[in-house]
Protein backbone atom coordinates (compact mmCIF):
# COMPACT_ATOMS: atom_id res chain seq x y z
CA UNK A 1 0.00 0.00 0.00
CA UNK A 2 1.48 3.13 -1.14
CA UNK A 3 1.98 5.92 1.84
CA UNK A 4 0.58 9.49 0.43
CA UNK A 5 1.90 12.31 1.28
CA UNK A 6 0.38 15.64 -0.06
CA UNK A 7 1.47 19.07 -0.29
CA UNK A 8 -1.03 21.47 -1.85
CA UNK A 9 1.34 24.46 -3.93
CA UNK A 10 -0.27 27.08 -4.96
CA UNK A 11 2.02 28.08 -8.57
CA UNK A 12 0.52 30.63 -11.02
CA UNK A 13 -2.96 29.66 -10.48
CA UNK A 14 -2.13 25.68 -10.17
CA UNK A 15 -3.15 22.96 -7.71
CA UNK A 16 -0.11 20.61 -7.15
CA UNK A 17 0.13 17.55 -4.99
CA UNK A 18 3.48 15.66 -4.93
CA UNK A 19 2.87 11.76 -3.94
CA UNK A 20 5.23 9.61 -2.99
CA UNK A 21 5.11 6.87 -4.98
CA UNK A 22 6.80 3.99 -3.05
CA UNK A 23 6.60 2.75 0.01
CA UNK A 24 9.66 3.51 2.34
CA UNK A 25 10.70 3.90 5.86
CA UNK A 26 12.16 7.43 6.86
CA UNK A 27 15.22 7.37 8.73
CA UNK A 28 17.50 10.55 10.15
CA UNK A 29 19.99 11.56 7.86
CA UNK A 30 23.34 10.13 8.90
CA UNK A 31 25.82 12.36 10.58
CA UNK A 32 28.60 13.85 7.98
CA UNK A 33 31.42 12.21 8.30
CA UNK A 34 34.93 13.80 9.46
CA UNK A 35 37.20 14.83 6.62
CA UNK A 36 40.23 13.04 6.18
CA UNK A 37 43.51 14.71 6.79
CA UNK A 38 44.20 14.74 2.82
CA UNK A 39 41.50 13.69 0.36
CA UNK A 40 42.08 13.28 -3.41
CA UNK A 41 39.12 12.09 -5.70
CA UNK A 42 37.18 12.91 -8.68
CA UNK A 43 33.19 13.34 -9.11
CA UNK A 44 31.98 11.44 -11.36
CA UNK A 45 31.38 13.39 -15.24
CA UNK A 46 27.77 14.32 -15.72
CA UNK A 47 25.90 12.60 -18.66
CA UNK A 48 26.65 14.51 -21.90
CA UNK A 49 23.73 15.73 -23.68
CA UNK A 50 22.61 14.27 -26.26
CA UNK A 51 23.25 16.70 -29.88
CA UNK A 52 19.80 17.92 -31.44
CA UNK A 53 18.65 16.41 -34.00
CA UNK A 54 18.75 18.04 -37.65
CA UNK A 55 16.10 16.68 -39.60
CA UNK A 56 16.13 18.50 -43.76
CA UNK A 57 11.97 18.55 -44.71
CA UNK A 58 11.36 19.70 -47.46
CA UNK A 59 10.47 23.32 -48.09
CA UNK A 60 7.11 23.43 -47.93
CA UNK A 61 6.62 20.99 -45.15
CA UNK A 62 3.75 21.52 -42.53
CA UNK A 63 6.23 21.60 -39.87
CA UNK A 64 9.66 23.14 -38.89
CA UNK A 65 12.28 20.49 -39.26
CA UNK A 66 15.22 22.22 -36.96
CA UNK A 67 15.52 20.19 -33.85
CA UNK A 68 12.69 17.65 -34.76
CA UNK A 69 13.08 13.87 -32.73
CA UNK A 70 10.20 12.26 -33.69
CA UNK A 71 7.25 13.02 -36.04
CA UNK A 72 4.80 9.56 -35.65
CA UNK A 73 1.57 9.59 -37.34
CA UNK A 74 -1.34 7.36 -37.62
CA UNK A 75 -1.51 7.02 -41.16
CA UNK A 76 2.30 5.61 -41.16
CA UNK A 77 1.36 3.38 -38.50
CA UNK A 78 -1.30 1.41 -40.77
CA UNK A 79 0.87 0.99 -43.61
CA UNK A 80 3.14 -0.67 -41.08
CA UNK A 81 0.64 -2.62 -39.18
CA UNK A 82 0.30 -6.23 -39.87
CA UNK A 83 -2.93 -8.31 -38.87
CA UNK A 84 -4.19 -4.77 -37.35
CA UNK A 85 -1.23 -4.92 -35.55
CA UNK A 86 1.53 -2.50 -34.88
CA UNK A 87 5.21 -4.12 -34.14
CA UNK A 88 7.34 -0.73 -35.43
CA UNK A 89 6.17 2.93 -35.32
CA UNK A 90 8.27 4.87 -37.65
CA UNK A 91 8.29 7.74 -40.36
CA UNK A 92 10.57 7.73 -43.75
CA UNK A 93 11.38 11.88 -42.77
CA UNK A 94 12.49 11.04 -39.60
CA UNK A 95 15.29 8.18 -40.02
CA UNK A 96 16.75 6.27 -37.61
CA UNK A 97 13.69 6.94 -35.00
CA UNK A 98 11.02 4.51 -34.28
CA UNK A 99 8.62 3.14 -31.52
CA UNK A 100 8.67 -0.72 -31.01
CA UNK A 101 6.89 -2.93 -28.88
CA UNK A 102 8.81 -6.54 -28.87
CA UNK A 103 6.52 -8.40 -27.16
CA UNK A 104 2.93 -9.60 -28.96
CA UNK A 105 0.85 -8.13 -25.78
CA UNK A 106 2.08 -4.57 -26.00
CA UNK A 107 1.55 -4.26 -30.00
CA UNK A 108 -1.22 -2.00 -29.84
CA UNK A 109 -4.03 -1.98 -32.85
CA UNK A 110 -4.32 0.34 -35.45
CA UNK A 111 -7.74 1.85 -36.36
CA UNK A 112 -9.07 3.50 -39.68
CA UNK A 113 -10.02 7.02 -39.91
CA UNK A 114 -10.38 7.15 -36.36
CA UNK A 115 -10.08 10.48 -36.09
CA UNK A 116 -11.39 13.03 -39.25
CA UNK A 117 -10.74 10.35 -41.63
CA UNK A 118 -7.29 9.74 -40.30
CA UNK A 119 -5.67 6.61 -38.93
CA UNK A 120 -4.74 6.52 -35.48
CA UNK A 121 -3.06 3.89 -33.19
CA UNK A 122 -5.14 2.59 -30.72
CA UNK A 123 -3.90 1.74 -27.05
CA UNK A 124 -5.83 -1.25 -24.99
CA UNK A 125 -5.56 0.13 -21.59
CA UNK A 126 -3.99 -3.00 -20.03
CA UNK A 127 -0.76 -3.90 -21.43
CA UNK A 128 -0.27 -1.76 -25.09
CA UNK A 129 2.93 0.44 -24.84
CA UNK A 130 5.65 1.52 -27.37
CA UNK A 131 9.04 2.09 -26.25
CA UNK A 132 11.09 4.80 -28.59
CA UNK A 133 14.85 5.13 -29.16
CA UNK A 134 14.61 8.71 -27.71
CA UNK A 135 15.79 10.29 -24.30
CA UNK A 136 13.29 13.11 -23.12
CA UNK A 137 15.28 13.43 -19.93
CA UNK A 138 16.79 16.48 -18.95
CA UNK A 139 20.34 14.96 -18.76
CA UNK A 140 20.01 14.57 -22.58
CA UNK A 141 17.72 17.48 -23.67
CA UNK A 142 17.00 20.18 -21.33
CA UNK A 143 14.53 21.57 -23.51
CA UNK A 144 12.03 19.25 -25.23
CA UNK A 145 8.38 20.31 -27.01
CA UNK A 146 5.68 17.41 -27.45
CA UNK A 147 2.94 17.91 -29.44
CA UNK A 148 -0.43 15.28 -29.49
CA UNK A 149 -3.20 14.86 -31.49
CA UNK A 150 -4.76 12.20 -28.91
CA UNK A 151 -8.70 11.08 -27.02
CA UNK A 152 -9.04 8.84 -24.58
CA UNK A 153 -11.78 6.14 -24.22
CA UNK A 154 -12.23 6.84 -20.92
CA UNK A 155 -12.50 10.42 -18.52
CA UNK A 156 -11.87 8.49 -14.89
CA UNK A 157 -8.81 9.36 -12.66
CA UNK A 158 -8.02 5.74 -11.45
CA UNK A 159 -6.40 4.10 -12.97
CA UNK A 160 -3.54 6.22 -13.77
CA UNK A 161 -2.99 6.41 -17.61
CA UNK A 162 -0.07 8.02 -19.46
CA UNK A 163 0.40 9.65 -23.36
CA UNK A 164 3.33 9.19 -22.52
CA UNK A 165 6.61 9.31 -20.32
CA UNK A 166 9.93 8.37 -18.93
CA UNK A 167 8.64 7.96 -15.63
CA UNK A 168 11.21 5.73 -13.09
CA UNK A 169 8.97 6.88 -10.26
CA UNK A 170 10.52 10.88 -9.63
CA UNK A 171 7.40 12.12 -11.74
CA UNK A 172 9.67 12.55 -14.67
CA UNK A 173 8.07 14.37 -18.17
CA UNK A 174 4.91 12.22 -18.72
CA UNK A 175 1.23 13.63 -19.27
CA UNK A 176 -2.24 11.55 -18.89
CA UNK A 177 -5.12 10.55 -16.83
CA UNK A 178 -4.35 11.09 -12.54
CA UNK A 179 -6.43 11.54 -9.95
CA UNK A 180 -3.57 13.24 -7.54
CA UNK A 181 -3.67 17.12 -9.10
CA UNK A 182 -5.49 18.47 -5.97
CA UNK A 183 -8.19 19.79 -8.25
CA UNK A 184 -11.11 19.24 -11.00
CA UNK A 185 -8.21 18.93 -14.08
CA UNK A 186 -8.23 15.30 -14.59
CA UNK A 187 -5.22 15.14 -17.30
CA UNK A 188 -2.22 16.25 -15.39
CA UNK A 189 1.63 16.50 -16.39
CA UNK A 190 4.12 15.34 -14.13
CA UNK A 191 6.08 18.44 -12.26
CA UNK A 192 9.34 16.41 -11.12
CA UNK A 193 10.16 17.57 -7.53
CA UNK A 194 6.58 19.62 -7.31
CA UNK A 195 4.76 16.33 -7.72
CA UNK A 196 1.33 16.28 -10.16
CA UNK A 197 0.27 19.29 -11.72
CA UNK A 198 -3.89 19.62 -13.16
CA UNK A 199 -3.69 20.41 -17.13
CA UNK A 200 -7.23 20.51 -17.88
CA UNK A 201 -9.93 18.63 -17.64
CA UNK A 202 -10.29 15.95 -20.38
CA UNK A 203 -13.76 14.77 -21.98
CA UNK A 204 -14.01 11.18 -23.10
CA UNK A 205 -13.50 10.27 -26.70
CA UNK A 206 -12.80 13.95 -27.49
CA UNK A 207 -9.79 14.95 -29.72
CA UNK A 208 -7.35 16.85 -28.42
CA UNK A 209 -4.45 18.59 -29.51
CA UNK A 210 -1.76 19.60 -26.73
CA UNK A 211 1.63 21.03 -26.85
CA UNK A 212 3.53 20.15 -23.89
CA UNK A 213 6.55 22.95 -23.38
CA UNK A 214 9.70 21.46 -21.57
CA UNK A 215 12.86 23.61 -20.15
CA UNK A 216 15.17 22.52 -17.06
CA UNK A 217 13.21 24.83 -14.92
CA UNK A 218 9.69 25.18 -16.25
CA UNK A 219 6.62 23.52 -17.75
CA UNK A 220 4.03 25.42 -20.19
CA UNK A 221 1.40 23.58 -22.07
CA UNK A 222 -1.14 24.71 -24.35
CA UNK A 223 -4.77 22.38 -25.40
CA UNK A 224 -6.39 23.12 -28.61
CA UNK A 225 -4.41 26.33 -29.15
CA UNK A 226 -4.68 27.67 -25.69
CA UNK A 227 -2.92 28.19 -23.09
CA UNK A 228 -3.49 25.91 -20.06
CA UNK A 229 -0.60 25.61 -18.06
CA UNK A 230 2.08 28.90 -17.74
CA UNK A 231 5.46 29.14 -16.49
CA UNK A 232 5.26 26.23 -13.84
CA UNK A 233 8.45 26.11 -12.03
CA UNK A 234 9.48 22.65 -11.19
CA UNK A 235 12.78 20.64 -11.77
CA UNK A 236 13.00 17.05 -13.14
CA UNK A 237 15.76 14.67 -12.28
CA UNK A 238 16.73 11.24 -13.35
CA UNK A 239 14.64 9.05 -15.39
CA UNK A 240 14.10 6.49 -17.74
CA UNK A 241 16.37 6.65 -20.80
CA UNK A 242 14.07 6.09 -23.38
CA UNK A 243 10.71 8.18 -24.33
CA UNK A 244 6.98 5.82 -24.07
CA UNK A 245 4.11 5.92 -25.57
CA UNK A 246 1.06 4.91 -24.43
CA UNK A 247 2.44 4.88 -21.26
CA UNK A 248 5.07 5.72 -18.97
CA UNK A 249 7.90 2.72 -19.15
CA UNK A 250 9.36 0.29 -17.19
CA UNK A 251 8.44 1.50 -13.65
CA UNK A 252 4.99 2.55 -13.57
CA UNK A 253 3.33 1.34 -16.73
CA UNK A 254 -0.21 3.38 -16.90
CA UNK A 255 -1.22 2.03 -19.52
CA UNK A 256 -3.37 4.68 -21.94
CA UNK A 257 -6.57 3.31 -23.27
CA UNK A 258 -7.24 4.99 -26.18
CA UNK A 259 -5.96 6.98 -29.58
CA UNK A 260 -2.89 8.41 -30.26
CA UNK A 261 -3.26 9.98 -34.15
CA UNK A 262 0.03 12.15 -34.71
CA UNK A 263 2.99 12.66 -31.86
CA UNK A 264 5.75 15.32 -32.92
CA UNK A 265 8.85 15.87 -30.61
CA UNK A 266 11.33 18.74 -30.67
CA UNK A 267 14.50 18.84 -29.03
CA UNK A 268 14.04 22.43 -28.19
CA UNK A 269 11.90 24.95 -27.41
CA UNK A 270 9.81 25.98 -30.46
CA UNK A 271 9.00 29.87 -31.11
CA UNK A 272 5.59 31.08 -30.85
CA UNK A 273 5.44 31.16 -34.85
CA UNK A 274 6.73 27.85 -34.95
CA UNK A 275 4.35 26.54 -32.50
CA UNK A 276 1.56 28.16 -34.31
CA UNK A 277 2.65 26.73 -37.33
CA UNK A 278 2.35 23.00 -36.06
CA UNK A 279 -1.03 23.02 -34.22
CA UNK A 280 -2.83 24.73 -37.62
CA UNK A 281 -1.25 21.68 -39.37
CA UNK A 282 -2.83 19.39 -37.01
CA UNK A 283 -5.68 21.21 -36.55
CA UNK A 284 -6.64 21.18 -40.36
CA UNK A 285 -5.59 17.83 -40.90
CA UNK A 286 -7.88 15.91 -37.65
CA UNK A 287 -10.35 18.59 -38.18
CA UNK A 288 -9.92 20.34 -35.02
CA UNK A 289 -10.93 24.25 -34.01
CA UNK A 290 -8.42 25.75 -32.00
CA UNK A 291 -8.76 28.33 -29.72
CA UNK A 292 -6.53 31.38 -29.23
Amino acid sequence: MKNIIVAVLLVTGLTLTSCKKKEEAVAPPPAAPAPAATTSSTAPAPKALTPIPTVTLAADAPIPGNGLALWLTGDDAMKSATAGKLTTWTNPLVPNVSASATEGTQQPSVAASAINGHAAVRFDGATNMLRTNIDISPASWPDVTVITVFNSATDVKNPLRSVYGDDNSDYDRAAGLDDRSGDEKNYVIFAGDRGVAGYFALKADQPYLTTDQYTATEFNGWVDGKPAITKLATHWGEALPNMYIGGTGTSYEQYWKGDIAEMIVYARVLTDAERTKVEDYLAKKYGMTLTR
